[in-house]
């Protein structure tokens, strides 16, 4: 992680490009708001808070295919400001939005004239939003969902004018938020982006507002295994663990997030995402999570906040990577830099989120597995006991030793231990030790993958995903050659049996599909 941002930056000395110009914008903002508060220049201020917010957009079933946006408009202090902008919005998704603290109003626009701007005649939906740190210690709003009125809304008072902004090429998904699933070449990952999690966090939430990937339709007996980056980092350095990682019993999340932001604003947004199971909704399938350098405090954090009720996602397996879990030494003297960023000042091994990192024990289902690294290649120097950026006393904290299963130490750098093969080798051996919830016939009834689709038959776009992934699956399971395990398939097994009415999809699918393609089913 750029020698985790040059071993905070020489402990908070004026070194590194990157951070000079931060500085140097810092200043530039202060003085604009300085002439003309608003609040979408304060949200870019580094020692201001800002707030998470996202939810639900209803569909709008008049205008499926037109371009949609959430905007956050201003009330204070300068009334009708587009704060802030989430493009790529569907209906039934998300959106994601990044504010300061204020009065404002969202409004859902889509583009139905196509002339490429949202104006107030096309607003669908609005509602007030009021954000206050003494309401929302955490900095994050979840659950903050935008409905469709009876009746149409009133235009807003004041005037706007917000080009559409289009990304060819992105793929269509019928489960995740739109623009979730990209390739880890994807640009959303360069290199450039994770630079600016770092030194402009409110930037980087502008141009990726979710924090939320991944690289293939959703599969639900697919064991997810969620990637989490460090500091300057980006879901790209996973790139040769998932490459090892076997995808026919494994799905990779990421969740690739502004690493210059607050910590426990960050590790509360990941629990709402991955573990509350409001966002992610509870699943049978317990989750892996590896994390590299600070991904692991973002993770620990968030696990604390697990209550253990039964709409949480269960966590089967934790795998740290060379995480600096008792902080960083030279974040001590980060509070006498010129500006100080938000994730630095959290590294602090004296400050309150390492010291009350350990508050609560580790779910009891979780299995820990502590990876350290030695490896001083001895360029940036931190004694002899480091891997060239993390001392060892912080990587092996005494509290992690003794809530980890298995703590192993690799003979690499920092970074190295994402390359390493026996490194990546002990990664996947842990990934695998957290197995599907289904039988063995039931997987091997899945690898077999689903039927092409015949002609005709209007089968709507989740029939024809779960016929052309499942269909060996369902037609194992309608012949008796596997038999159900939840009341759901006995309930679809009924439906195509002619038991009851089909009203799941799965069952609606198959009846299409047999009826079109007899020869490719087998008698019930």
């Amino acid at each position: 992680m750029k020698r985790m941002a040059l071993a905070i930056l020489a402990a908070a000395s004026l070194a590194g490009c990157a951070y000079v110009g931060t500085v140097a914008k810092q200043h530039y903002y202060s003085a604009q708001l300085r002439r003309a508060p608003r609040n979408r220049i304060y949200k870019h201020l580094l020692e201001r808070d800002t707030f998470f917010v996202f939810g639900l957009v209803e569909a709008d079933p008049s205008h499926p295919d037109a371009p949609t946006a959430v905007l956050a408009i201003s009330d204070t202090p300068s009334v009708g400001e587009v704060v802030d902008v989430s493009h790529f919005v569907r209906g039934e998704s998300y959106f994601g939005l990044n504010l300061p603290a204020g009065d404002y109003r969202l409004l859902v626009v889509r583009d139905a004239n196509g002339d490429g701007f949202y104006t107030p005649s096309e607003v669908t939906a609005q509602r007030a939003l009021h954000l206050e740190l003494a309401q929302l210690p955490d900095k994050v709003l979840p659950n903050f969902d935008l409905v469709r009125p009876r009746a149409a809304p009133a235009a807003p008072s004041t005037p706007f004018r917000v080009a559409v902004k289009s990304t060819p090429g992105l793929r269509a998904s019928l489960f995740y938020p739109k623009g979730t699933l990209r390739s880890l070449d994807d640009p959303i990952f360069a290199p450039s982006m994770a630079e600016m999690g770092l030194y402009e966090p409110a930037a980087f939430m502008e141009a990726a507002p979710m924090m939320f990937y991944a690289l293939d339709e959703d599969l639900g007996y697919k064991v997810p295994v969620i990637f989490v980056h460090g500091i300057d980092g980006s879901a790209r350095d996973f790139s040769e663990i998932v490459a090892h990682l076997d995808r026919r019993r494994y799905r990779a999340w990421f969740f690739h997030y502004p690493s210059g932001g607050d910590l426990s604003q960050l590790s509360a947004m990941f629990y709402e995402i991955f573990l509350s199971g409001n966002t992610v909704p509870h699943q049978d399938t317990p989750f892996v999570i590896v994390a590299h350098s600070m991904g692991g405090l973002v993770v620990r954090d968030a696990l604390d906040r697990c209550r253990g009720t039964a709409r949480e996602n269960v966590v089967g397996g934790l795998i740290t990577l060379a995480s600096p879990l008792g902080g960083h030494s030279a974040a001590r003297r980060a509070a006498s830099a010129p500006v100080v960023i938000p994730s630095w000042r959290d590294l602090d091994p004296d400050g309150a989120f390492v010291r009350n990192l350990y508050r609560r024990p580790l779910p009891p289902a979780l299995v820990y597995h502590l990876f350290y690294t030695y490896g001083d290649p001895r360029n940036v120097k931190l004694g002899a006991n480091s891997d060239g950026v993390i001392a060892l006393e912080s990587q092996l904290r005494p509290a992690a030793q003794n809530e980890a299963h298995e703590s192993r130490g690799f003979n690499t750098s920092h970074t190295g231990v994402l390359h390493d093969p026996d490194a990546i080798a002990h990664v996947i051996r842990a990934i695998e030790a957290t197995k599907s919830p289904f039988p063995e016939d039931h997987l091997r009834a899945f690898d077999q993958g689903g039927y092409d689709l015949p002609p005709g038959g209007e089968f709507t776009p989740l029939e024809a995903f779960l016929i052309r992934n499942l269909g060996h699956y369902m037609d194992a399971m309608i012949s008796g050659r596997i038999h159900p395990i939840h009341p759901d398939q006995q309930k679809f097994i009924d439906q195509c049996t002619g038991k009851s009415r089909a009203d799941l999809p799965a069952a609606t699918a198959w009846l299409k599909f047999s009826r079109l393609r007899p020869a490719h089913v087998s008698a019930p």
